[in-house]
């Protein structure tokens, strides 16, 4: 199951960006979006930020990776082979799933002053606008 991807529009129908209430599912989405990125025209100091925002993110997703593939073998039917019809298994495993995503992250995303924000869109002119909404919702102290 993929996650839902975090847009301008579902953010700000949520307000969910401050530590104790972005989800697991913003989080992975959130690094998703900033994964690649490059970050050349940071100061030190958001540099320094950036980093360790990256790494937390990274964490999440990793745990997302592992919780998916074990929610997948825990709520696999038995009986099941290659082949067979997927419906059970996804009507098992997605609101377990989506049970995982919806918990609290605990991640402080608001690290970036609005011209350390700047700095990081213009590291990235080949992003679209999507990004730039995400850049200053999630990251703009």
């Amino acid at each position: 199951m993929a996650t839902k991807k975090i847009n301008s529009k579902e953010k700000s129908s949520t307000s969910a960006t401050s530590a104790s209430t972005m989800t697991r599912n913003e989080a992975v989405s959130l690094f998703m979006l900033i994964r690649d990125i490059k970050n050349g025209s940071l100061s030190r100091e958001a540099l320094v930020k950036y980093i360790m925002l990256h790494v937390k993110l990274k964490a999440i997703y990793d745990e997302y990776e592992r919780v998916r593939q074990e929610i997948s073998e825990q709520t696999k039917p038995e009986g099941w082979q290659e082949g067979d019809s997927q419906d059970e298994w996804n009507d098992a495993f997605r609101p377990v799933m989506e049970a995982w995503l919806k918990e609290p992250s605990n991640i402080e995303t608001k690290i970036f002053t609005e011209s350390d924000c700047a700095d990081l869109i213009m590291s990235n002119p080949d992003k679209n606008g999507t990004f730039v909404d995400v850049v200053m919702e999630y990251l703009k102290k």
